[in-house]
């Protein structure tokens, strides 16, 4: 067992997808599945159901995978401390993000007050567009966006942006929902559903082109609290829309409270990343976060 055959099994959990992993690390996708293989034989178990949907995780892997993050955290805290020994870095990090993308930031500002205990963190949740105003006014050094591709020229010019990852919409239901069974729904479907959105810029346009196609659809209320929404997936057996990256990193689908669905036809493709003024693109705290936030992905 070696730390490369461990990054492996965790790109393929992070994804669920050994092409995907393939693509995020640079390698082959028959290296990553020879390396998963040969591991499961030492381990003499396997750690992934494997089908032409992708590659899941068993749920009697999940403790080995747990152990597995915690030694490659670990290596490369060791590996920061090593870079940035006797480093001391003061002063505040604003940080906004899109609905769903706190969840994934808490662990990187834990880990940098931890080695840089005088920093102070200011952290808050908007919609992407809200979070870009907030960038150029200087009211927010940093924010986590979410941007049609075709969209980002037109609003980030002047900007300096970081990509994390892709994806498109998706549609969101709970466990008991009759729908959980399926791996995907179509826009006729996602029409006779009732559905509980967050108030975001790039759900309001899916919306908008839904009811172009199909008619109106019924919306129940939206808002701008995302536990608001878990709260209506569980009691009323709704429907939520949001883009992968979001469902990716809310607690109750990685807890398996909720599963998320394809949305059938041709989507525009999103772009995650981190806005910041130009001027601040060099800035020590700001690369330091990055540093951080990119080995806890």
């Amino acid at each position: 067992m070696n730390l490369e055959q461990m990054q492996y099994v965790l790109e393929v959990e992070k994804t669920k997808s050994i092409t995907l992993a393939a693509s995020a690390l640079s390698v082959t996708q028959s290296t990553i599945s020879q390396a998963i293989t040969r591991l499961e034989n030492e381990l003499g178990m396997p750690l992934f159901s494997r089908s032409r949907n992708g590659a899941v995780v068993l749920e009697q892997a999940k403790p080995i995978l747990d152990k597995m993050k915690s030694i490659v955290d670990m290596v490369q805290t060791i590996k920061e401390d090593a870079q940035y020994i006797g480093e001391s870095i003061r002063g505040e990090l604003r940080l906004s993000a899109i609905p769903g993308g706190v969840p994934g930031i808490i662990p990187t500002i834990a880990s940098m007050k931890k080695r840089y205990p005088d920093l102070k963190f200011e952290l808050s949740e908007s919609a992407a567009r809200n979070i870009i105003k907030d960038v150029r006014n200087k009211q927010v050094d940093l924010g986590l966006i979410a941007l049609y591709q075709d969209d980002m020229e037109q609003h980030l010019a002047g900007l300096h942006f970081v990509p994390i990852d892709e994806g498109v919409m998706r549609a969101c239901v709970n466990l008991t929902n009759r729908l959980a069974d399926q791996k995907s729904i179509s826009l006729h479907e996602l029409k006779n559903e009732t559905l509980v959105l967050f108030n975001d810029e790039l759900v309001d346009d899916f919306i908008g082109e839904l009811s172009q196609r199909v008619g109106e659809v019924d919306v129940l209320f939206r808002t701008n609290n995302s536990e608001v929404v878990n709260a209506a997936l569980a009691q009323l057996n709704a429907v939520t829309i949001g883009h992968e990256y979001s469902f990716t990193h809310d607690r109750s689908v990685l807890h398996y409270d909720f599963t998320t669905l394809e949305i059938e036809g041709i989507q525009r493709v999103i772009s995650i990343g981190w806005v910041m003024r130009e001027s601040k693109s060099s800035n020590l705290i700001i690369q330091r976060f990055l540093d951080r936030f990119q080995s806890k992905g």
